[in-house]
């Protein structure tokens, strides 16, 4: 079996290897080895290998293609420069050629990975579509002007059309993460759809897993620092909880700054602590000193956030907001509590409640134990191997 992944994330190159946080391309590379897998994504030159990176890819399995900064970046080069697109949708055609009879695997809403999709299904070609995240509400985030959602909310009727023409070709394999991303889908195309988390979290060595509660209670926030992530809304909730909470917050991105700043102002540096990116690989001594994990998202976009599986796995109980396809496995009151996104008070009251009632947080626990078998990267490695055979 040969794979050919257009996964989307800009790689940075070095001495013949190709570096990016993680990605798709990671998981697949675990599920049939790395000298069957080619990655196709944007890049460009770096004088060292960055610092935190989970995803590797060598020179010759790796096709750079133009990059573009967002879906919003891409359009309007389209738009505006006939070139691009022709270019792109040329190498696209270029490396399927060269790949013919292998399966294509596209990692959607990215607008690179439809074309590179819609293009290999025009040759002919077995495409594995992973839909991770709901591009049809984005326009509506409130960091983008009126005009900038009128133009989102027309161009996700255009993407929302292209991907149901992916979902519904007898030639593609759905996999969706989330139940909303797997509703869209099943309306296409029922029997070539199905769940599924490209999760990379191992399941933990005996005694890896701390058992009991904290005081004050470790809380973890795992992922891209940015507003519409939650992570402000979490700090400003530790300020109301000082003594009572302790948070680690793990990644980068635009809004780091901006969150330590305001660690700072509010007098939070004992409370709130920063690591900055950290490689998959040094992740599971923080799952194992936390006792829950927080996922605070505000967005429109999201699919089935990977760190809550990551949680399960450490068999820590989760916070998180109700946004994209969470309750496909996240039964509140179960295995985790479940509130209204972007409302700090609820938020508030939830880690309060496993604070002050250790039945709860116990119960809690106990039902994320239950879902360790499910988190965890073998789990869905084998489950996707049986769905390609199944469909093969």
């Amino acid at each position: 079996m040969k794979i050919v992944a257009f996964v989307g994330e800009t790689f940075y190159s070095n001495n013949g290897s190709y570096y990016t946080k993680q990605t798709s391309a990671a998981f697949i590379q675990d599920a049939i080895g790395k000298e069957s897998v080619y990655v196709c994504s944007p890049s460009q030159p770096v004088d060292m290998p960055p610092k935190g990176f989970s995803t590797v890819v060598q020179e010759e399995h790796f096709y750079s293609f133009p990059s573009y900064s967002s879906t919003k970046d891409f359009a309007l080069k389209s738009i505006f420069n006939r070139d691009f697109i022709n270019s792109y949708k040329a190498k696209a055609d270029k490396v399927i050629n060269e790949h013919k009879g292998a399966y294509f695997w596209i990692r959607t809403p990215s607008i690179g990975s439809i074309i590179f999709g819609i293009q290999a299904l025009k040759a002919g070609e077995k495409v594995i579509h992973h839909m991770c995240a709901n591009a049809s509400s984005t326009w509506r985030d409130n960091k983008y002007s009126l005009p900038e959602k009128l133009f989102g909310f027309l161009f996700s009727r255009y993407l929302r059309f292209k991907l149901g023409q992916i979902c519904k070709h007898k030639n593609t394999i759905n996999l969706c993460t989330g139940d909303v991303l797997e509703d869209f889908s099943a309306q296409y195309s029922p029997a070539n759809t199905f769940q599924f988390v490209d999760l990379m979290a191992k399941a933990p060595k005996c005694g890896d897993v701390v058992e009991s509660q904290s005081k004050p209670l470790k809380v973890l926030f795992l992922g891209r620092i940015v507003k519409d992530k939650g992570v402000l809304d979490l700090i400003s909730v530790a300020n109301k909880l000082k003594g009572l909470v302790e948070i680690t917050i793990i990644g980068d991105g635009p809004d780091l700054i901006e969150a330590q700043q305001e660690v700072e102002k509010l007098s939070l540096q004992e409370s709130v602590h920063f690591t900055g990116q950290l490689s998959h690989s040094h992740l599971g001594q923080y799952f194992k000193n936390t006792s829950l994990v927080v996922v605070p998202s505000n967005n429109h976009y999201e699919g089935f956030p990977r760190v809550i599986m990551e949680a399960w796995a450490h068999q820590k109980p989760v916070i998180v907001s109700h946004v994209g396809g969470i309750k496909a496995f996240v039964k509140h009151g179960e295995n985790g509590l479940i509130f209204k996104p972007g409302s700090q008070s609820e938020l508030h009251d939830s880690l309060l409640s496993l604070v002050e009632n250790e039945n709860l947080y116990s119960h809690l626990e106990v039902g994320a134990q239950n879902m360790a078998k499910y988190s965890n990267q073998q789990y869905w490695l084998d489950r996707l191997l049986t769905i390609i055979k199944e469909k093969k």
